[in-house]
């Protein structure tokens, strides 16, 4: 029983990580600049820098850029 639980924990947090990974590539060409338009001429190891963040709060970012989209 212990062993079903853990693996379905783990499941689901392999799944989390996999969506912050697919978030991150869309959202750092395109949603962070609706934050930030100095990400523009960053560098390229401000955007590995941020990239577990990202990976980590993608549930936050993608609702604060949907709504950044609407205003």
């Amino acid at each position: 029983m212990t062993e079903t639980i853990v693996s379905i924990l783990l499941m689901a947090a392999g799944v989390y990580l996999l969506i912050g990974i697919i978030f991150y590539f869309p959202f750092i060409k395109k949603g962070v600049h609706s934050f930030d338009d100095g990400v523009k001429a960053a560098p390229l190891f401000m955007k590995i820098l941020i990239f577990p963040g990202t990976v980590a709060l993608w549930p936050i970012l993608l609702k604060k850029w949907r709504k950044g989209a609407d205003a």
